[in-house]
Protein backbone atom coordinates (compact mmCIF):
# COMPACT_ATOMS: atom_id res chain seq x y z
CA UNK A 1 0.00 0.00 0.00
CA UNK A 2 2.88 2.37 0.75
CA UNK A 3 4.12 2.02 -2.83
CA UNK A 4 0.75 3.04 -4.31
CA UNK A 5 0.45 5.90 -1.81
CA UNK A 6 3.87 7.31 -2.74
CA UNK A 7 2.79 7.37 -6.40
CA UNK A 8 0.17 9.90 -5.47
CA UNK A 9 2.42 12.23 -3.47
CA UNK A 10 3.05 15.37 -5.50
CA UNK A 11 4.86 18.62 -4.54
CA UNK A 12 4.58 17.97 -0.80
CA UNK A 13 0.82 17.29 -0.87
CA UNK A 14 -0.74 13.85 -0.43
CA UNK A 15 -3.89 12.42 -1.98
CA UNK A 16 -7.09 12.28 0.10
CA UNK A 17 -7.59 8.75 1.56
CA UNK A 18 -10.91 8.26 -0.29
CA UNK A 19 -9.32 8.97 -3.67
CA UNK A 20 -6.36 6.76 -2.83
CA UNK A 21 -8.66 3.82 -1.97
CA UNK A 22 -10.55 4.34 -5.23
CA UNK A 23 -7.26 4.35 -7.16
CA UNK A 24 -6.16 1.16 -5.40
CA UNK A 25 -9.43 -0.59 -6.31
CA UNK A 26 -9.17 0.47 -9.95
CA UNK A 27 -5.53 -0.63 -10.09
CA UNK A 28 -6.42 -4.10 -8.82
CA UNK A 29 -9.22 -4.38 -11.39
CA UNK A 30 -6.87 -3.37 -14.18
CA UNK A 31 -4.25 -5.83 -12.98
CA UNK A 32 -6.74 -8.70 -12.99
CA UNK A 33 -7.97 -7.67 -16.41
CA UNK A 34 -4.42 -7.65 -17.75
CA UNK A 35 -3.81 -11.11 -16.38
CA UNK A 36 -6.92 -12.32 -18.18
CA UNK A 37 -5.85 -10.67 -21.40
CA UNK A 38 -2.52 -12.44 -21.29
CA UNK A 39 -4.49 -15.70 -20.96
CA UNK A 40 -1.56 -18.10 -21.19
CA UNK A 41 -2.27 -21.81 -21.25
CA UNK A 42 0.07 -24.80 -20.84
CA UNK A 43 2.46 -25.35 -23.69
CA UNK A 44 3.11 -28.91 -24.89
CA UNK A 45 3.01 -31.11 -21.74
CA UNK A 46 6.42 -31.30 -20.12
CA UNK A 47 7.96 -28.51 -22.22
CA UNK A 48 7.30 -25.64 -19.81
CA UNK A 49 6.56 -22.09 -20.85
CA UNK A 50 3.33 -20.46 -21.86
CA UNK A 51 0.99 -20.45 -24.77
CA UNK A 52 1.02 -18.34 -27.91
CA UNK A 53 -1.31 -16.78 -30.43
CA UNK A 54 -2.20 -18.69 -33.60
CA UNK A 55 0.86 -19.09 -35.75
CA UNK A 56 1.49 -18.28 -39.36
CA UNK A 57 0.69 -21.40 -41.35
CA UNK A 58 2.14 -22.92 -44.47
CA UNK A 59 0.44 -25.67 -46.46
CA UNK A 60 1.77 -29.21 -46.32
CA UNK A 61 2.36 -31.53 -49.23
CA UNK A 62 0.86 -34.95 -49.77
CA UNK A 63 -0.61 -37.39 -52.24
CA UNK A 64 -3.19 -36.50 -54.86
CA UNK A 65 -6.78 -37.71 -54.85
CA UNK A 66 -7.09 -41.49 -55.14
CA UNK A 67 -7.82 -41.46 -58.90
CA UNK A 68 -4.38 -40.01 -59.64
CA UNK A 69 -2.60 -40.86 -56.40
CA UNK A 70 1.15 -40.83 -56.03
CA UNK A 71 3.30 -41.88 -53.09
CA UNK A 72 3.08 -39.47 -50.12
CA UNK A 73 6.01 -37.16 -49.55
CA UNK A 74 8.49 -38.44 -46.96
CA UNK A 75 7.77 -37.30 -43.43
CA UNK A 76 11.08 -35.46 -43.17
CA UNK A 77 10.27 -33.48 -46.34
CA UNK A 78 7.21 -32.01 -44.61
CA UNK A 79 9.14 -30.48 -41.74
CA UNK A 80 8.75 -31.28 -38.05
CA UNK A 81 5.20 -31.52 -36.74
CA UNK A 82 4.66 -29.18 -33.77
CA UNK A 83 1.74 -28.84 -31.35
CA UNK A 84 1.43 -25.33 -29.89
CA UNK A 85 -1.21 -24.20 -27.41
CA UNK A 86 -3.60 -21.44 -28.39
CA UNK A 87 -4.31 -18.71 -25.86
CA UNK A 88 -7.73 -18.96 -24.30
CA UNK A 89 -9.27 -16.08 -26.22
CA UNK A 90 -8.11 -17.51 -29.54
CA UNK A 91 -9.41 -20.95 -28.57
CA UNK A 92 -12.76 -19.42 -27.66
CA UNK A 93 -13.01 -17.73 -31.05
CA UNK A 94 -12.32 -21.06 -32.72
CA UNK A 95 -14.88 -22.84 -30.53
CA UNK A 96 -17.56 -20.30 -31.44
CA UNK A 97 -16.93 -20.98 -35.14
CA UNK A 98 -17.65 -24.70 -34.94
CA UNK A 99 -20.85 -25.83 -36.63
CA UNK A 100 -22.31 -29.34 -36.30
CA UNK A 101 -24.50 -28.51 -39.31
CA UNK A 102 -21.39 -28.29 -41.50
CA UNK A 103 -20.88 -31.98 -40.71
CA UNK A 104 -24.52 -32.87 -41.45
CA UNK A 105 -25.23 -33.16 -37.72
CA UNK A 106 -28.28 -31.64 -36.05
CA UNK A 107 -26.46 -31.05 -32.77
CA UNK A 108 -23.18 -31.61 -30.94
CA UNK A 109 -25.13 -34.29 -29.06
CA UNK A 110 -25.08 -36.41 -32.24
CA UNK A 111 -21.41 -37.11 -31.47
CA UNK A 112 -22.32 -39.15 -28.39
CA UNK A 113 -22.06 -42.62 -29.95
CA UNK A 114 -18.86 -41.89 -31.85
CA UNK A 115 -17.24 -40.45 -28.71
CA UNK A 116 -18.14 -43.58 -26.75
CA UNK A 117 -16.48 -45.74 -29.41
CA UNK A 118 -13.28 -43.73 -28.95
CA UNK A 119 -13.59 -43.86 -25.16
CA UNK A 120 -13.86 -47.67 -25.21
CA UNK A 121 -10.57 -47.80 -27.09
CA UNK A 122 -8.73 -45.31 -24.85
CA UNK A 123 -9.99 -47.07 -21.71
CA UNK A 124 -8.56 -50.40 -22.89
CA UNK A 125 -5.06 -48.99 -23.28
CA UNK A 126 -2.43 -48.87 -20.48
CA UNK A 127 -3.42 -45.63 -18.77
CA UNK A 128 0.06 -44.45 -17.79
CA UNK A 129 1.66 -45.39 -21.08
CA UNK A 130 2.41 -42.52 -23.49
CA UNK A 131 -0.07 -42.36 -26.34
CA UNK A 132 1.60 -39.43 -28.08
CA UNK A 133 5.23 -38.41 -27.72
CA UNK A 134 6.54 -35.21 -29.26
CA UNK A 135 9.71 -33.19 -28.54
CA UNK A 136 9.45 -31.80 -25.04
CA UNK A 137 6.74 -34.00 -23.60
CA UNK A 138 4.00 -36.56 -24.02
CA UNK A 139 0.34 -37.34 -23.42
CA UNK A 140 -0.77 -40.58 -21.80
CA UNK A 141 -3.69 -42.82 -22.67
CA UNK A 142 -5.19 -41.82 -19.35
CA UNK A 143 -5.20 -38.17 -20.46
CA UNK A 144 -6.89 -39.12 -23.74
CA UNK A 145 -9.49 -41.09 -21.76
CA UNK A 146 -10.11 -38.15 -19.38
CA UNK A 147 -10.48 -35.81 -22.37
CA UNK A 148 -13.14 -38.04 -23.93
CA UNK A 149 -14.97 -38.40 -20.61
CA UNK A 150 -15.03 -34.65 -20.05
CA UNK A 151 -16.25 -33.98 -23.59
CA UNK A 152 -19.09 -36.45 -23.07
CA UNK A 153 -19.99 -34.62 -19.85
CA UNK A 154 -20.30 -31.19 -21.52
CA UNK A 155 -21.70 -32.47 -24.84
CA UNK A 156 -25.39 -31.74 -24.04
CA UNK A 157 -24.52 -28.10 -23.27
CA UNK A 158 -22.31 -27.31 -26.26
CA UNK A 159 -25.05 -26.13 -28.64
CA UNK A 160 -25.89 -23.31 -26.21
CA UNK A 161 -22.42 -22.91 -24.67
CA UNK A 162 -19.69 -23.66 -27.26
CA UNK A 163 -17.23 -21.63 -25.15
CA UNK A 164 -17.05 -24.65 -22.82
CA UNK A 165 -14.67 -26.13 -25.36
CA UNK A 166 -12.14 -23.40 -24.59
CA UNK A 167 -12.89 -23.27 -20.85
CA UNK A 168 -12.41 -27.00 -20.30
CA UNK A 169 -9.85 -27.91 -22.98
CA UNK A 170 -6.47 -26.70 -24.21
CA UNK A 171 -6.35 -26.38 -28.01
CA UNK A 172 -3.02 -27.48 -29.48
CA UNK A 173 -2.60 -26.32 -33.05
CA UNK A 174 -0.74 -28.65 -35.40
CA UNK A 175 1.81 -27.01 -37.68
CA UNK A 176 2.64 -27.25 -40.52
CA UNK A 177 -0.93 -27.64 -41.68
CA UNK A 178 -1.77 -31.24 -42.62
CA UNK A 179 -3.22 -32.13 -45.99
CA UNK A 180 -6.83 -33.31 -45.85
CA UNK A 181 -8.25 -35.74 -48.38
CA UNK A 182 -11.38 -37.84 -48.17
CA UNK A 183 -12.40 -41.45 -48.52
CA UNK A 184 -15.73 -43.21 -48.69
CA UNK A 185 -17.26 -46.69 -48.71
CA UNK A 186 -17.88 -47.55 -52.40
CA UNK A 187 -20.61 -50.08 -53.16
CA UNK A 188 -19.71 -52.96 -55.48
CA UNK A 189 -21.69 -55.75 -57.12
CA UNK A 190 -20.18 -59.04 -55.91
CA UNK A 191 -20.66 -62.79 -55.84
CA UNK A 192 -19.72 -65.09 -52.93
CA UNK A 193 -18.35 -67.61 -55.48
CA UNK A 194 -16.66 -67.31 -58.83
CA UNK A 195 -19.33 -67.09 -61.53
CA UNK A 196 -19.87 -65.73 -65.03
CA UNK A 197 -19.26 -61.99 -64.89
CA UNK A 198 -17.53 -62.20 -61.50
CA UNK A 199 -13.86 -62.99 -62.17
CA UNK A 200 -11.82 -60.73 -59.86
CA UNK A 201 -11.20 -61.89 -56.28
CA UNK A 202 -11.04 -59.91 -53.07
CA UNK A 203 -8.64 -61.66 -50.69
CA UNK A 204 -8.30 -62.16 -46.97
CA UNK A 205 -4.66 -61.96 -45.75
CA UNK A 206 -2.55 -65.13 -46.09
CA UNK A 207 -1.32 -66.61 -42.82
CA UNK A 208 2.33 -66.31 -43.86
CA UNK A 209 2.15 -62.64 -44.90
CA UNK A 210 4.38 -61.38 -42.10
CA UNK A 211 6.80 -64.27 -42.30
CA UNK A 212 7.34 -64.15 -46.07
CA UNK A 213 7.37 -60.36 -46.39
CA UNK A 214 5.66 -58.08 -48.85
CA UNK A 215 7.57 -59.14 -51.94
CA UNK A 216 6.00 -62.61 -51.85
CA UNK A 217 2.59 -61.02 -52.33
CA UNK A 218 3.22 -58.00 -54.50
CA UNK A 219 0.41 -57.28 -56.94
CA UNK A 220 1.85 -58.95 -60.02
CA UNK A 221 2.39 -62.22 -58.17
CA UNK A 222 -1.15 -62.18 -56.76
CA UNK A 223 -3.25 -60.90 -59.66
CA UNK A 224 -1.30 -62.23 -62.65
CA UNK A 225 0.76 -65.18 -61.38
CA UNK A 226 -2.01 -66.48 -59.09
CA UNK A 227 0.08 -66.70 -55.91
CA UNK A 228 -3.06 -67.04 -53.76
CA UNK A 229 -5.21 -69.15 -56.07
CA UNK A 230 -6.69 -72.29 -54.55
CA UNK A 231 -5.95 -71.34 -50.92
CA UNK A 232 -9.54 -70.51 -49.99
CA UNK A 233 -8.81 -66.86 -49.19
CA UNK A 234 -11.35 -65.35 -51.60
CA UNK A 235 -13.91 -63.32 -49.66
CA UNK A 236 -15.89 -62.46 -52.79
CA UNK A 237 -15.60 -62.06 -56.54
CA UNK A 238 -16.12 -58.72 -58.31
CA UNK A 239 -17.22 -57.89 -61.84
CA UNK A 240 -14.75 -55.18 -62.85
CA UNK A 241 -10.93 -55.53 -62.66
CA UNK A 242 -10.76 -51.97 -61.30
CA UNK A 243 -13.06 -52.72 -58.34
CA UNK A 244 -10.58 -54.61 -56.10
CA UNK A 245 -8.03 -51.83 -56.76
CA UNK A 246 -10.62 -49.18 -55.85
CA UNK A 247 -11.54 -50.94 -52.61
CA UNK A 248 -7.85 -51.17 -51.77
CA UNK A 249 -7.47 -47.43 -52.39
CA UNK A 250 -10.42 -46.57 -50.13
CA UNK A 251 -9.58 -49.17 -47.48
CA UNK A 252 -13.01 -50.78 -47.54
CA UNK A 253 -16.52 -50.60 -48.89
CA UNK A 254 -19.83 -52.40 -49.30
CA UNK A 255 -20.49 -55.58 -51.30
CA UNK A 256 -23.95 -56.17 -52.78
CA UNK A 257 -24.64 -59.87 -53.40
CA UNK A 258 -27.15 -61.35 -55.89
CA UNK A 259 -29.54 -62.38 -53.10
CA UNK A 260 -29.90 -58.72 -52.07
CA UNK A 261 -27.70 -58.95 -48.98
CA UNK A 262 -24.98 -56.39 -48.28
CA UNK A 263 -21.75 -56.87 -46.35
CA UNK A 264 -19.06 -54.45 -45.36
CA UNK A 265 -15.39 -55.17 -46.00
CA UNK A 266 -12.49 -53.36 -44.38
CA UNK A 267 -8.70 -53.21 -44.50
CA UNK A 268 -7.13 -56.21 -42.72
CA UNK A 269 -3.47 -56.13 -43.81
CA UNK A 270 -1.10 -54.86 -46.46
CA UNK A 271 2.08 -56.17 -48.04
CA UNK A 272 3.76 -52.91 -47.06
CA UNK A 273 5.01 -51.99 -50.53
CA UNK A 274 4.75 -48.52 -52.06
CA UNK A 275 1.37 -47.47 -53.41
CA UNK A 276 0.80 -45.98 -56.86
CA UNK A 277 -2.60 -44.75 -57.97
CA UNK A 278 -4.42 -46.28 -60.93
CA UNK A 279 -5.07 -42.92 -62.54
CA UNK A 280 -1.37 -42.06 -62.44
CA UNK A 281 -0.50 -45.43 -64.01
CA UNK A 282 -3.02 -45.08 -66.84
CA UNK A 283 -1.81 -41.55 -67.56
CA UNK A 284 1.89 -42.49 -67.55
CA UNK A 285 1.32 -45.51 -69.78
CA UNK A 286 -0.80 -43.56 -72.27
CA UNK A 287 -3.95 -45.60 -71.69
CA UNK A 288 -6.11 -42.58 -70.81
CA UNK A 289 -5.64 -38.81 -71.20
CA UNK A 290 -5.75 -36.57 -68.17
CA UNK A 291 -9.28 -35.33 -68.91
CA UNK A 292 -10.62 -38.91 -68.67
CA UNK A 293 -9.26 -39.82 -65.25
CA UNK A 294 -12.61 -39.63 -63.46
CA UNK A 295 -13.43 -42.83 -61.59
CA UNK A 296 -16.25 -43.99 -63.86
CA UNK A 297 -14.15 -43.39 -66.97
CA UNK A 298 -11.38 -45.51 -65.43
CA UNK A 299 -13.84 -48.29 -64.54
CA UNK A 300 -15.27 -48.25 -68.06
CA UNK A 301 -11.81 -48.48 -69.65
CA UNK A 302 -10.82 -51.37 -67.36
CA UNK A 303 -14.05 -53.25 -68.16
CA UNK A 304 -13.36 -52.87 -71.88
CA UNK A 305 -9.66 -53.82 -71.53
CA UNK A 306 -9.52 -56.31 -68.62
CA UNK A 307 -6.22 -58.06 -69.47
CA UNK A 308 -4.33 -54.85 -70.22
CA UNK A 309 -5.88 -53.26 -67.12
CA UNK A 310 -4.50 -55.98 -64.86
CA UNK A 311 -1.11 -55.76 -66.52
CA UNK A 312 -0.97 -52.00 -65.95
CA UNK A 313 -2.28 -52.24 -62.39
CA UNK A 314 0.67 -54.50 -61.61
CA UNK A 315 2.80 -51.33 -61.80
CA UNK A 316 1.46 -50.70 -58.31
CA UNK A 317 3.16 -53.35 -56.11
CA UNK A 318 1.07 -52.48 -53.04
CA UNK A 319 -1.66 -54.96 -52.13
CA UNK A 320 -4.36 -54.68 -49.46
CA UNK A 321 -6.18 -57.63 -47.90
CA UNK A 322 -9.65 -57.47 -46.35
CA UNK A 323 -11.97 -58.85 -43.71
CA UNK A 324 -15.74 -58.81 -43.43
CA UNK A 325 -17.20 -56.35 -40.94
CA UNK A 326 -20.42 -56.30 -38.95
CA UNK A 327 -21.16 -52.75 -40.05
CA UNK A 328 -20.82 -50.70 -43.21
CA UNK A 329 -17.95 -48.22 -42.94
CA UNK A 330 -16.11 -49.82 -40.04
CA UNK A 331 -12.82 -48.29 -38.94
CA UNK A 332 -9.70 -49.42 -37.10
CA UNK A 333 -11.52 -49.32 -33.76
CA UNK A 334 -13.79 -52.11 -35.00
CA UNK A 335 -16.76 -49.70 -34.81
CA UNK A 336 -18.82 -47.85 -37.43
CA UNK A 337 -17.31 -44.61 -38.71
CA UNK A 338 -19.25 -41.35 -38.60
CA UNK A 339 -19.36 -39.39 -41.90
CA UNK A 340 -17.58 -36.02 -41.78
CA UNK A 341 -16.40 -36.76 -38.21
CA UNK A 342 -14.15 -39.85 -38.31
CA UNK A 343 -10.58 -39.28 -39.49
CA UNK A 344 -7.92 -41.72 -40.64
CA UNK A 345 -4.62 -40.55 -39.16
CA UNK A 346 -1.03 -41.62 -38.62
CA UNK A 347 -1.16 -43.03 -35.05
CA UNK A 348 2.34 -41.74 -34.32
CA UNK A 349 1.07 -38.21 -34.92
CA UNK A 350 -2.59 -38.42 -33.84
CA UNK A 351 -3.41 -41.61 -31.93
CA UNK A 352 -6.72 -43.42 -32.26
CA UNK A 353 -9.07 -41.84 -29.75
CA UNK A 354 -7.75 -38.29 -30.13
CA UNK A 355 -10.31 -35.46 -30.01
CA UNK A 356 -9.74 -32.86 -32.70
CA UNK A 357 -11.21 -29.66 -34.07
CA UNK A 358 -11.12 -29.30 -37.83
CA UNK A 359 -11.43 -26.14 -39.92
CA UNK A 360 -11.09 -26.66 -43.66
CA UNK A 361 -12.42 -24.66 -46.64
CA UNK A 362 -14.45 -27.57 -48.01
CA UNK A 363 -17.82 -26.39 -49.32
CA UNK A 364 -20.79 -28.04 -47.61
CA UNK A 365 -24.46 -27.13 -47.53
CA UNK A 366 -23.65 -24.96 -44.50
CA UNK A 367 -20.42 -23.36 -45.61
CA UNK A 368 -16.91 -24.53 -44.79
CA UNK A 369 -16.46 -27.64 -42.68
CA UNK A 370 -15.77 -26.57 -39.09
CA UNK A 371 -16.40 -29.10 -36.39
CA UNK A 372 -15.19 -31.65 -33.88
CA UNK A 373 -13.47 -34.68 -35.40
CA UNK A 374 -12.24 -37.99 -34.00
CA UNK A 375 -9.20 -40.09 -34.91
CA UNK A 376 -10.88 -43.46 -35.51
CA UNK A 377 -9.16 -45.04 -38.50
CA UNK A 378 -5.77 -45.60 -40.11
CA UNK A 379 -4.58 -46.21 -43.66
CA UNK A 380 -1.58 -47.75 -45.39
CA UNK A 381 -0.72 -44.45 -47.11
CA UNK A 382 -1.73 -42.12 -44.26
CA UNK A 383 1.66 -41.07 -42.94
CA UNK A 384 2.88 -37.91 -41.28
CA UNK A 385 0.98 -34.73 -42.02
CA UNK A 386 -1.89 -36.48 -43.80
CA UNK A 387 -5.53 -36.78 -42.80
CA UNK A 388 -8.26 -38.74 -44.54
CA UNK A 389 -11.84 -37.78 -43.68
CA UNK A 390 -14.52 -40.47 -43.90
CA UNK A 391 -17.35 -39.19 -46.11
CA UNK A 392 -19.88 -42.03 -45.87
CA UNK A 393 -21.17 -44.05 -48.80
CA UNK A 394 -23.18 -43.49 -51.95
CA UNK A 395 -23.00 -41.04 -54.84
CA UNK A 396 -22.85 -37.89 -52.70
CA UNK A 397 -19.83 -39.19 -50.80
CA UNK A 398 -18.16 -40.24 -54.06
CA UNK A 399 -18.64 -36.78 -55.58
CA UNK A 400 -17.29 -35.08 -52.48
CA UNK A 401 -14.26 -37.40 -52.33
CA UNK A 402 -13.19 -36.58 -55.87
CA UNK A 403 -12.77 -32.90 -55.06
CA UNK A 404 -11.51 -33.02 -51.49
CA UNK A 405 -7.86 -32.03 -51.22
CA UNK A 406 -7.00 -29.05 -49.06
CA UNK A 407 -4.70 -27.91 -46.25
CA UNK A 408 -6.59 -28.01 -42.96
CA UNK A 409 -6.37 -26.14 -39.69
CA UNK A 410 -6.27 -28.87 -37.04
CA UNK A 411 -6.32 -28.65 -33.26
CA UNK A 412 -5.80 -31.40 -30.71
CA UNK A 413 -8.10 -30.88 -27.71
CA UNK A 414 -6.87 -32.01 -24.28
CA UNK A 415 -8.75 -31.70 -21.01
CA UNK A 416 -7.29 -29.02 -18.73
CA UNK A 417 -8.12 -31.15 -15.69
CA UNK A 418 -6.16 -34.04 -17.21
CA UNK A 419 -3.17 -31.76 -17.74
CA UNK A 420 -3.38 -30.40 -14.19
CA UNK A 421 -3.59 -33.92 -12.77
CA UNK A 422 -0.34 -34.85 -14.55
CA UNK A 423 1.36 -31.64 -13.42
CA UNK A 424 0.45 -32.39 -9.80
Amino acid sequence: MGVFHRLFVTAGSSVPPQLFRLFLLLSCMLLLSACGAMDYVPSWPGSGGGGRPASMRRPAQGRQTPAVATAPAPREALGPAVFSALRGQEAERMAQRLSPASQSLESFADLNTALRHSLEHAARMPQRQPALVRPGGSLSWGQFRQTLEELLTVLPRLDAEPALLSERFVWYELTPQPLLTGYYAPEMEASPVRAAGYEYPLYAPPADLKRTGGQAYERRRVDIDGALAGRGLELAWLSNPADPFLLQTEGGGVLRFPDGSRRGVHFAATNGLDFKGLGAILLERGALPKERLARESIRQWCAENPKRAQELMADNPSYVFFRFTSAVGEGSLGKPLTPLVSLATDPSLLPLGAVLALDVPVPTAYGSLRGLALAQDTGADIRGLRLDLFLGSGERAERMESGLRAPASLYLLVSKSALRAKAN
